[in-house]
């Protein structure tokens, strides 16, 4: 009896792929600053974005080490410092006393720290020097997020944040945030998403729609306070915003099925409201 010929394998059709829903887990993780400017670099991402965690967030988790007996809140920010009041706590029988203790002010650029008490300012520029110099799983995560946000979209698929919508276009970017999370501890876990699922399709328009409108309702509530003190940079700014929130309704068109007629609207709305509230602004001076 002949050998029975061997039965080819059944090809398999190309599925085509709306995206993917990702999560990443940072648990534990502790990288060195250096360490992770070269696990961006080694994947090809933007190292910057590690730099501008340094010293503003640092310092955030300095002050649990310095608020001991003391208060401390940000009172004031410019593009170049922040100030910090420390208050001293004291407690007096069944009475709390608040004593203004010095203020403090942190240099965004350089790290560089100073107050009127000097073992206060050592003290704190150690904590901040030790906290620049390793980095949580919190930073990496505002590093992941500052990322996506530049050169890619996160659509949340659940309030509470954490677990992602992306789209499929992004899936090389995806990977190269993959191999950084891989370098530095962490991992991503991603779980694509078919086209031609009824609750699949349902929930991907769902998912980029509410994304979407949650940005046109920022837009709307930034122009809102706009006022007669605003810069022109940031009229511009926000000019450019909605420019690019236009742009990604057509980009992202086909997720939108039912959807995008509603958000053109609105994103409308937030443009023709910003032009009124520029006109408004322009004319002010003239009606003084």
């Amino acid at each position: 009896m002949p050998p029975t010929a061997p039965v080819p394998s059944p090809v398999v059709a190309a599925t085509h792929l709306l995206g993917e829903v990702i999560a990443w887990a940072c648990p534990g993780v502790s990288v060195t600053h250096s360490d992770l400017v070269r696990a961006l670099e080694d994947a090809d991402l933007d190292p910057g974005v590690a730099r501008e965690l340094a010293p503003r967030h640092a310092f955030s988790r300095a002050c649990k080490r310095l608020s001991d007996q003391r208060i401390i809140r940000s009172v004031s920010e410019d593009a170049a410092t922040v100030k910090f009041q420390f208050t001293q706590e004291s407690r007096e029988g069944d009475r709390y006393e608040y004593r203004l203790e010095t203020t403090l002010t942190l240099d965004k650029q350089t790290g560089a720290v100073t107050c009127e008490l000097p073992g206060l300012a050592a003290m704190a520029q150690e904590e901040l020097d030790r906290c620049i110099a390793a980095r949580t799983g919190s930073d990496v995560t505002r590093v992941i997020q500052k990322l996506f946000e530049r050169q890619a979209d996160l659509f949340p698929i659940r309030p509470a944040g954490g677990t992602y919508f992306v789209p499929q276009r992004h899936a090389a970017f995806t990977d190269k945030i993959q191999e950084l999370l891989n370098r530095v501890g962490g991992r991503l876990l991603r779980f694509p998403v078919p086209a031609g699922t009824a609750e699949g399709d349902r929930s991907v328009t769902q998912a980029v729609a509410d994304g979407l409108a949650a940005v046109v309702a920022e837009h709307r509530a930034a122009v809102a306070q706009f006022g007669t003190d605003t810069r022109a940079d940031t009229l511009e700014r926000a000019a450019e915003r909605i420019r690019t929130t236009k742009f990604k309704l057509q980009t992202y068109a086909e997720y939108l099925v039912g959807e995008k007629e509603r958000l053109d609207r609105a994103v409308a709305d937030a443009e023709g409201k910003l032009r009124a509230k520029v006109a408004e602004i322009a004319a002010e001076p003239a009606a003084v």
